[in-house]
């Protein structure tokens, strides 16, 4: 069944100027659906038609069977809602289960003044109904949601409105999520999002019984969730069936074939065109040619898709001289910020060495982009040392945004801050991405990706051979991410960077340290080996010692037997909670649990939190089961 039917939907901004022309597009029950576009395809635009938000110029959307859209607001906690707790917030979107709970609760009350058998009828027809639409784990549910987006529980009770924009997008996507409308709408949702988050957003999402639209710049996202990929151009919608991976093919394969087309086409009109322009004087062969010019007219001209596509080619060269072997090092590094007495970073030790790619990661709010200004030398440590090696040149991408200058044109500024003259300024620019008249635009009226790149191209001429970028791909669309990693890979200086785009990692990052609880781990591989490892890491218990070693086959390595060790452990803890499980849910079936109060809220919270742990256990037993059918366990 369809939750939802947009046809031929028209759209203007500004009164003239074409947004979407004639875009179309369904999506069915349970379906997840990403939507792909450059900045500025009209994407937002047509979320906000979809969620009723905006009307189109022209065109229909329908909601068969009065089906319900989700979308987070713009303006996010305003008013009396920003008073509210976290907590009290993603709680309400569970209402109409709370209204049964609070039935229930009267009901229970009623039965223990008046036992009747109609009562006690309603009452388990009510609990049932309760808990097959989650009563007994909406609460675990919301708790887990927030814990997962990264709010400590001491954080639930503070209002709303007292969090940063950030965050608030993060409470306002955890609300939706948890309402489950049949169609969630989602406006690049791994914004403000740490890798952790980012992970368990994909698990959410695949798993939600709503359907899902999608607009996301996240590669590894879409790959993750998307059954079917949309693709908006000039106005128009073309859908391609599978994640993001065979969207790409697909469309080049498309694109292969039309291009044939094109080259065909243009062969057939060149046939005629000669053959009227040689005949057309021709007495005996005047009627032909007029034939002939009447065809060639008629024709439509295909146009090569290849001759439309922008060259994103970004050329970051490199270092202008050749830095020591160290080019940054920190050793016994502490800071703290000067409203908190306990320290953010203590006892820190990193180096970085000549032509390496380090990637730095962490839960948003440990501290990465204070070692990056400490980097810099914009702050400074409490205590230890931070030292650039020899004939280091750095550059440092916040640092080179904050200077644009807004009174200028992209041009004015790119040729003050480069010295170069307008030509070779030009030629920098448009290897960025600015052509035509993009150079005259005022640097105010920038999106941020445009400043981005605007900055990016800066960096390029600045004969820095240390790059320290944070977040470099925010606010790019994909072709300029793609064209970006390119770039960065032929450059030959060092980069110390910050990123949570999972593609942008795999692409780029040589080594991987993580920042957590005050410190660095080091790995000593790209993303993959940081990956594989860190959940290798996760298979210590905390006394340090490995689970038992069962299963374990002569000839295994020892990573295939710990791999089959965790895999039997997690599939006994699932065993034991689903027996347990099964237990309390024959005892919640009894009505004699009912008349004693103290023992039925113990099961109930006992059942809801068993269930929030055998969700957990099957999230980590299937990602188990991959590893093991990667190394064919």
């Amino acid at each position: 069944m369809k939750v939802i039917v947009a046809s031929n939907l028209v759209k203007y901004h500004g009164g003239d100027v074409k947004v979407l022309s004639g875009a179309t597009l369904s999506i069915e029950a349970g379906e997840k659906v990403g939507l792909v576009g450059r900045n500025g395809a009209g994407k937002t635009t047509l979320l906000e038609i979809l969620a009723g938000n905006s009307r189109p110029d022209e065109g229909s959307v329908e909601y068969p069977g009065e089906a319900k859209v989700g979308m987070t607001a713009q303006k996010l906690y305003a008013g009396e809602r920003g008073g509210r707790s976290i907590e009290e917030e993603i709680i309400s979107a569970f209402e109409p289960i709370m209204r049964r709970e609070e039935e229930l609760e009267d009901l229970g009350a009623q039965l223990s003044e008046n036992p009747s058998d109609a009562l006690m009828e309603r009452y388990g027809r009510l609990q049932s109904e309760f808990e097959r639409d989650g009563g007994y784990e909406y609460r675990a549910k919301a708790a887990s949601t927030l814990s997962s987006l990264g709010f400590a529980p001491e954080d639930w009770k503070r209002p709303v409105g007292s969090f940063s924009g950030g965050e608030q997008s993060r409470v306002a996507l955890a609300r939706l999520l948890l309402e489950e409308p049949d169609l969630i709408l989602l406006d690049e949702p791994t914004n403000h999002l740490d890798l952790q988050a980012i992970e368990w957003l994909e698990g959410f999402v695949k798993n939600a019984r709503s359907a899902v639209l999608v607009v996301s710049h996240d590669r590894y996202f879409l790959d993750a969730v998307s059954g079917s990929i949309l693709e908006l151009e000039d106005g128009a919608i073309n859908r391609y069936t599978g994640n993001y991976s065979r969207y790409v093919e697909e469309k080049k394969a498309r694109a292969e074939q039309l291009s044939r087309r094109a080259k065909a086409n243009a062969d057939r009109r060149a046939q005629l065109e000669r053959f009227v322009e040689k005949n057309r004087a021709k007495a005996t062969k005047a009627a032909q040619a007029r034939s002939k010019q009447k065809l060639l007219d008629r024709m439509e001209k295909i146009e090569d898709p290849k001759s439309r596509a922008k060259n994103v080619k970004m050329d970051l060269g490199g270092e202008t001289r050749r830095a020591g072997r160290v080019v940054m090092e920190m050793e016994g590094v502490r800071y703290a910020h000067d409203d908190s007495d306990k320290p953010l970073l203590d006892d820190l030790d990193l180096i970085v060495e000549r032509g390496e790619r380090v990637a730095l990661l962490g839960p948003n709010g440990t501290g990465k982009s204070t070692i990056m200004r400490l980097a810099t030398g914009e702050l400074r440590p409490e205590g230890g040392l931070v030292r650039l090696g020899n004939n280091v040149s750095p550059a440092y991408q916040d640092q080179q945004l904050a200077r644009l200058d807004d009174r200028k044109t992209v041009l004015q500024e790119a040729m003050a801050a480069t010295g170069l003259d307008a030509p070779d300024a030009r030629d920098l620019l448009g290897a960025f991405l600015f052509s035509g008249g993009d150079v005259f635009k005022k640097v105010s009226a920038l999106s941020g990706g445009e400043r981005n790149r605007l900055s990016l191209a800066e960096i390029v001429v600045s004969g820095a051979n240390l790059l320290l970028l944070d977040e470099p791909t925010n606010n790019l669309d994909i072709p300029a991410r793609e064209a970006l990693e390119e770039a960065l890979l032929e450059y030959r200086g060092t980069m110390f960077f910050i990123s949570h785009d999972r593609y942008f990692l795999r692409k780029l990052a040589t080594r991987v340290v993580e920042l957590e609880d005050k410190k660095l781990t080091n790995y000593l591989g790209g993303y993959d080996y940081y990956r594989a490892h860190r959940r290798l890491d996760e298979g210590t218990n905390k006394n340090g010692k490995r689970r038992p070693r069962r299963r374990v086959r002569p000839g295994q390595s020892k990573e295939e037997s710990i791999l089959a060790s965790r895999l039997v452990a997690v599939e006994g803890e699932i065993d034991a909670t689903e027996r347990r499980l099964s237990r309390l849910e024959k005892e919640l079936a009894t009505s004699e649990l009912y008349s004693d109060g103290k023992r039925s809220r113990e099961v109930v919270t006992e059942h809801r939190q068993l269930k929030g742990v055998l969700d957990g256990l099957y999230a980590d037993w299937g990602e188990l089961l991959e590893e093991a059918e990667e190394v064919g366990l």
